[in-house]
């Protein structure tokens, strides 16, 4: 009989009860425990420190109790006794003193037992670690479990871990004063921005938007003074900036999902709880939020971990699924054995953390973290901080900055021109021409262009399996220069494969089969058959629906392959087999046992497990090949063999087991359920005859490789960030060309967790204070960011302090400045959260991510493949070409539409006026500008370095130099010439006073200015599409560009001949030679713009490529945009 305790469906319902009965006891400031210690000895009560803590003050353990936690109160009689204590040391009479020693000695013992339960929470924190570290600490894992219930003050029931009988868990009494002290089982969330405040802070808020709405103010006041009648200015600018801070705000709310998915993980039905009152049981029902430190709770499949849990009990072969923490599939098994000093407590097998889920077994468990100082509360809090600026943002505000300046600077020339005019000018003309020189200078379509273009090319990645979140992501995607990446589902499969069978071809030698379609389960001779048909035979997998698995990961692979080599039918014939008897796998034994009939007679027993275990069983092993094979005794020199070829699979990244079988001949009436484990290890263990290895890994997907090599060619580095063991993790990275695979590796290429344990700085993040911790940190991270390619055995902090020092520590240049890495960080669970965040661009997995993953992220591999980065690089690399061409084109037309404003002090009739502006920037300009996004690649992307945001912005001193003092004069001068094409307009000049005659002639000027301008547009248009290449080769691929061109034509054919029109832009009809000698501007602009063109050809050899050792960080400095413009 078995000795396991009842199931739980057998046991009577648990009772919901209240709080409403537990004695009241209030929970106080450690500030008079040293003033009560000899009170409380007195009355007997002695609290329990570790003595390992016992270094830990006072003064931190109240830190430690009151720091983050809104929930607690201090007691109302606390705060009385506390007044009393303060006006008696001030020497004022106390409200009310004490009635008697006996309330003296009762305000002692509530104060002794707040400390008391401070120290039970000390106690839970790894030896000499911080428990406000950032990073997540226990020794719940590894305390002896008497120890450990000790020190919550906590009760195991009469039967032991498994609590079914007997009083259990906390006293009651304690629950108000521990609740006060601990605080709710829940995660403190962040303070959230009313969305409507910031939709106002959108709208009327940055240098850009205070521009243009001083405009629109300016522009408003003029009218309501009756010194203008131009409504349409004013009302399309406050539309343009209303619609684009609409835009940005509906952008930003669609990214704000993060803690509310967090929060989602939270346990919210009643979990079944074991207390205490006066050594009687009780049962509760309580809501996981009342949950406490030391109560003692039972979980059956199906139930999510409501807390941070040590197992005290549980059925054979439990089961976890931390997909929705770890991103990891496959559930991991749990077992109640104390685990090693030391060891992670994140690769504990008796810990299960709050917010996963059972999903096989039940258990009997001991809460010992809750909310804020979970594990998911240690991510919770590492992502409640801001996102950093994006490159993106950094650069446009940087521009909007400049522009500002310019612009600013520009309407003050202008005031200051107007008043050193030495022929007076109205107060309302002086601003009005002020104003239209200063809004001249303001692309108001820049935020919507660069908005939809990002959108458009958001779009286009979709197609290729990359889904934008957030859209300032594709640019900074295009600057990225190391890629962390982790292994498991992103570089490799993620789910194991039997690729070797290793079995003994002679006494001395091993050799290796890896294709097993010719291997067959009915054949008894040939090893390989042997050996596949012992692999699958198992009780631990089950084939459901579509052919999906259920099992461990090594027993799925091994079903997988006889399914290729056998199909469903053979292999089911195989499982369907009777079992005699088993002993099924666990960590201990390291090994599994089948015992079944064999259809020759008697019984085949076959045992598989780790080699070592399997080989000490075995008094023989087959030998030869084909179905040559004979039986051997083992020799020494055998296990010898055996253990080299393991370690050889090993040294590959191979998970190895070990597989044997014996024939026997026990009577068909034995009594195989009478069978004891010491008598199968006895009997039916022994005399094993050794078949060989299997070799099972989790391969690298098709395509990286290649992925990788593309993202060296890019000059974009590969760090893969793994929680497996080095060896594995090294195995795979020169597998895929991650690290060379021959030859000796260079310090610092691969960092254990070991090397990084004293490496976290003790604040937020890295500080340069000059101090020794501070020293020793950059000495070791300035190596490490420009050697590591594999980081190994990590925790979800240290992936978050590796992003870290690559932003702080990388893109190290020829002048010795670190200017920062560009990283991207992809991640699946909600572990990875935080590291995500961190990262510049945060790559989730759209398969196997968790929503807090995706969340947090800021694109997503629809298809999980490592591949469809690069493709996103090299888009976002073509994004931020085409959105440098197309700011480039929109600010081309500045130096002509303010000019007009300059000129008119010198008596030349105003060219250009505002509300023309206005049709040039947003009535064409702007759809230009955005069909640039549909621009192909001029050039090999992904043979150039990427670019550095800080070093190279989008728009640079050659953007501005191209726009302004290039193309800018060019249209400039040949604006002013058809200008003065128009008839009679030289006699108008220094006029301010002109009959209707001559005011038809000022339009006609006018009017050939604004139609130059949009002709000189269209050749801007057209030469900005390539840097190098000549528009003869290159032609007009862009057929959204085509299109806009065309409609530029068109619109401008409206404004100047459709009466309205006429009348809102003050324009005029021209002649069909007037319409055509425009075009000359365009002839003009490209002959010029095909000189230059062919220059920068010529320059094009000296530029600078991607490194190829690529194990050696390149410091030569980037290559200037105006290069690329200038071909200087």
């Amino acid at each position: 009989g078995s000795l396991s305790p009842p199931p739980l469906a057998q046991l009577p319902p648990p009772v919901r009860t209240s709080f409403a009965h537990e004695t009241s006891a209030a929970a106080v400031m450690a500030g008079e425990f040293e003033e009560t210690k000899a009170s409380v000895a007195a009355e007997g009560s002695v609290s329990y420190v570790a003595d390992h803590h016992k270094n830990v003050s006072v003064r931190k353990s109240r830190q430690l109790s009151m720091k983050d936690e809104p929930q607690r109160r201090v007691s109302k009689k606390y705060k009385e006794d506390e007044a009393q204590a303060q006006a008696a040391q001030g020497g004022v009479a106390p409200p009310k003193a004490p009635k008697d020693r006996k309330s003296q000695r009762s305000t002692s013992l509530v104060i002794a037992k707040a400390e008391d339960m401070r120290q039970r929470q000390i106690m839970l924190y790894e030896t000499g670690k911080d428990p406000d570290d950032r990073d997540y600490h226990t020794s719940a894992h590894s305390t002896d479990l008497k120890t450990l219930m000790e020190s919550q003050n906590t009760k195991l029931g009469k039967d032991g871990p498994a609590c079914r009988e007997g009083s259990a868990g906390i006293e009651i009494a304690e629950a108000t004063t521990l609740r006060e002290v601990c605080g709710k089982n829940k995660i403190t969330p962040p303070q959230k921005e009313n969305i409507w405040v910031r939709l106002v802070k959108q709208i009327f808020t940055g240098i850009f938007n205070v521009l243009l709405w001083g405009t629109v103010l300016v522009e408003g006041a003029l009218i309501y003074t009756g010194n203008s009648d131009d409504l349409v200015t004013p009302i399309i600018l406050a539309s343009v900036v209303v619609a684009a801070g609409l835009l940005q705000w509906w952008t930003e709310l669609k990214a704000e999902n993060l803690m509310d998915a967090l929060s989602n993980m939270q346990a919210s039905a009643p979990v079944p709880t074991i207390r205490r009152s006066k050594n009687e049981r009780r049962e509760l029902m309580l809501d996981a939020e009342d949950l406490l430190p030391g109560d003692i709770i039972t979980l059956k499949a199906g139930d999510r971990v409501p807390a941070d849990i040590r197992i005290l009990w549980c059925t054979d072969g439990m089961e976890v699924d931390n997909a929705a923490l770890t991103g990891e599939s496959i559930p991991e098994p749990r077992d109640p054995a104390t685990c090693e000093e030391k060891s992670p407590p994140t690769h504990a097998r008796n810990l299960a953390f709050y917010g996963t889920t059972v999903v096989k077994g039940n258990a009997t468990a001991l809460v010992f973290f809750i909310g804020d100082k979970t594990f998911l509360g240690k991510i919770a809090a590492s992502i409640k901080s801001a996102r950093s600026k994006s490159t993106l943002e950094i650069q446009i505000e940087h521009f909007v900055h400049l522009i500002a300046v310019v612009a600013v600077v520009v309407g003050l020339a202008s005031l200051v021109a107007n008043l050193l005019d030495p022929k007076p000018h109205p107060i309302g003309y002086i601003i009005a021409n002020a104003a239209g020189a200063l809004f001249a200078q303001v692309p108001e379509g820049l935020i919507p262009t660069v908005t939809i273009s990002l959108m458009i090319a958001s779009q286009k990645m979709s197609l290729r399996n990359v889904l934008v979140r957030k859209l300032d992501a594709v640019e900074t995607l295009g600057c990225v220069s190391v890629v962390c990446s982790d292994k498991t589902g992103t570089l490799t499969r993620g789910d194991m494969t039997l690729g070797d069978m290793v079995h003994f071809s002679s006494p001395t030698a091993m050799e290796t089969v890896t294709d097993f379609s010719k291997t067959d389960p009915a054949d008894k001779n040939t090893l390989p058959s042997k050996m596949l048909r012992g692999g699958i035979r198992n009780n631990a997998t089950v084939i459901g629906k579509d052919n999906k698995f259920i099992g461990s990961p090594t027993e799925v692979a091994m079903m997988k392959a006889g399914l290729e080599a056998w199909g469903v039918k053979k292999v089911k014939d195989v499982m369907d087999n009777t079992t005699l008897y088993e002993i099924p796998f666990d960590s201990a034994n390291k090994y599994m046992f089948i015992a079944e009939p064999y259809n020759e007679g008697g019984q085949l027993f076959s045992l598989k497990g780790a080699p070592e275990r399997v080989a000490k069983f075995c008094k023989y092993a087959y030998v030869g090949q084909g179905g040559q094979a004979a039986i051997k005794l083992m020799t020494p020199e055998m296990q010898e063999v055996i253990a080299a070829n393991a370690k050889t699979l090993m040294g590959q990244a191979k998970r190895v087991l070990g597989i044997a079988e014996r024939r026997a001949n026990y009577p068909a009436d034995f009594h195989w359920d009478s069978a004891t484990a010491d008598f199968a290890k006895e009997n039916f263990l022994c005399d094993m005859v050794f078949i060989g290895l299997f070799g099972i890994q989790d391969p690298p997907k098709p395509g990286v490789k290649q992925a990788v090599e593309d993202c060296h060619a890019a000059g974009v580095r590969v760090i893969m960030i793994t929680g497996d063991h080095p060896d594995t993790g090294v195995a795979i990275a020169k597998e895929i060309s991650i690290i060379p695979a021959h030859g000796e590796l260079p310090p610092f290429t691969v960092i254990t967790d070991k090397e990084l344990a004293d490496k976290v700085p003790s604040g937020e993040s890295f500080v340069d204070d000059g101090s020794d911790e501070a020293n020793k940190l950059e000495a070791f991270w300035t190596q490490v960011v420009v050697h590591a390619r594999v980081f190994a055995r990590v925790t979800p902090i240290h992936k978050q302090l590796i992003v870290q020092a690559l932003q702080k520590w990388g893109g190290k240049q020829a002048d010795g400045k670190c200017y920062g890495d560009i990283v991207a960080m992809t991640g699946d669970g909600v572990n990875d959260a935080p590291a995500l965040k961190q990262a510049n661009v945060g790559v989730a997995m759209g398969i196997r991510g968790t929503e807090v993953a995706k969340d947090a992220a800021d694109i997503v591999l629809l298809d999980d493949e490592f591949s469809s980065i690069v493709h996103g690089i090299e888009q976002g690399r073509l994004s931020s070409e085409n959105l440098q061409k197309s700011i480039a084109h929109t600010l081309c037309s500045k130096v002509p539409q303010c000019m007009p404003n300059f000129m008119e002090l010198l008596g030349i009739p105003l060219a250009l006026n505002v509300s023309q502006v206005l049709a040039i920037d947003i009535g064409t300009d702007i759809w230009t500008a955005i069909a640039y996004a549909w621009q192909p690649k001029e050039s090999a992307l992904m043979e150039r370095k990427p670019r550095h945001p800080t070093l190279e912005k989008i728009v640079n001193g050659g953007v501005l130099v191209y726009a302004y003092a290039y193309m800018g004069l060019m249209q400039m001068v040949c604006c002013w010439y058809f200008y003065f094409q128009a008839p009679g307009i030289w006699n108008n000049l220094g006029k301010s006073e002109f009959t209707p005659e001559e005011a038809h002639t000022n339009k006609v000027a006018s009017t050939m200015y604004y139609y130059t301008l949009v002709v000189g547009q269209i050749a801007a248009a057209m030469a900005t599409t390539t840097y190098h290449e000549s528009l003869f080769k290159y032609l007009a691929p862009n057929g959204k560009l085509n299109i806009c061109i065309g409609m530029e034509v068109i619109f401008a054919m409206l404004i100047i001949f459709e009466p309205t029109s006429q009348g809102i832009f003050m324009t005029t009809g021209l002649t069909a030679k007037q319409l055509l000698m425009p075009w000359m501007t365009f002839i003009a602009i490209s002959c010029v713009e095909e000189v230059r063109k062919s220059f920068a050809r010529k320059s094009l050899h000296a530029r600078e490529v991607a490194p190829q050792n690529f194990l050696v960080r390149d410091v030569a400095p980037q290559n200037p945009l105006m290069q690329r413009f200038l071909g200087a």
